[in-house]
């Protein structure tokens, strides 16, 4: 009779342990405006928030190029679809966009719920750009040129921030990474990241990725727990965000018997807060 007691009670706390728990998270969210977000239930992606790019990229050795008709709407989702077919000079295609010049922020919680691709070369991402990196480049090399230091243009790039909230390899389906890429004051090019590791493959269902950045620290969430705190390098100017699927690379490696197309990315909604 007693371990049937020290159950119940044992069963009693759990339940109510999980319940503050929530309430501690709703409270949390109480702190935050919605000030900009996007759903995905229409027929068309709404262009009022979002660019799409088209565009051969290789910065990191990619073997994508971007197109609009990988990037569209379906069953409430956003789909960025990846698929092995000519375009240009390269060998597959993928999409891409972003919402710069339509909408950037500086500080804030952005909440992205999606659903990832899978397979070797398979390289997700949604990550966070300065705005007005160009003119703060252009004042920097004017300074640079009047004091005649120009040797350190290439080096020093004061704007150059990256906030990725996700990204993820395709053949590493329990792991995704977060990351803050920053530039030191002598123009020393740095980083804080973390890597999670679930239990589960994050290509199998939807999860909540997200970022709380304050003046202070940006905090990492993968539904709503906490994984990882940069207290260093915090940019304090307005960024853009940009959703993209990459293929090949000098990280993930290049796709491979093993990796089947087309390729799904869905996202069921993009929101953006601010503290009240």
């Amino acid at each position: 009779m007693n371990y049937i007691k020290i159950a119940f009670v044992l069963l009693v706390f759990v339940f109510f342990s999980g319940r503050v728990s929530f309430c501690q998270n709703a409270a949390n969210k109480k702190e935050w405006k919605l000030i900009w977000h996007d759903e995905f239930n229409g027929k068309k992606l709404n262009k009022s928030k979002w660019n799409i790019l088209t565009r051969e990229t290789s910065k990191h050795g990619e073997l994508q190029y971007y197109i609009p008709e990988e990037v569209y709407l379906q069953n409430g989702n956003l789909r960025i679809r990846s698929s092995k077919k000519d375009y240009g000079s390269q060998h597959y295609t993928s999409g891409r966009l972003d919402t710069k010049d339509k909408f950037s922020v500086t500080y804030g919680r952005f909440e992205i719920r999606g659903r990832l691709p899978v397979g070797q070369g398979m390289w997700p991402a949604y990550w966070l750009y300065p705005q007005n990196r160009d003119w703060m480049m252009e004042y920097v090399m004017q300074e640079a040129v009047a004091n005649g230091k120009e040797s350190s243009i290439p080096e020093f790039r004061p704007w150059y921030t990256e906030i990725d909230i996700m990204e993820y390899l395709g053949h590493e389906p329990k792991v995704f990474y977060a990351t803050l890429h920053y530039c030191s004051f002598k123009g020393e090019k740095k980083s804080s990241s973390g890597k999670y590791t679930s239990n589960f493959s994050f290509a199998d269902g939807f999860h909540i990725f997200a970022i709380e950045w304050e003046p202070d620290a940006i905090r990492w969430y993968i539904d709503d727990s906490l994984i990882l705190t940069a207290k260093e390098g915090i940019p304090h100017t307005p960024h853009y965000l940009i959703l993209n699927t990459a293929i090949g690379g000098s990280w993930p490696g290049s796709p491979d018997s093993s990796t089947v197309f087309p390729q799904y990315h869905d996202i069921d909604y993009v929101r953006v807060y601010q503290r009240k």
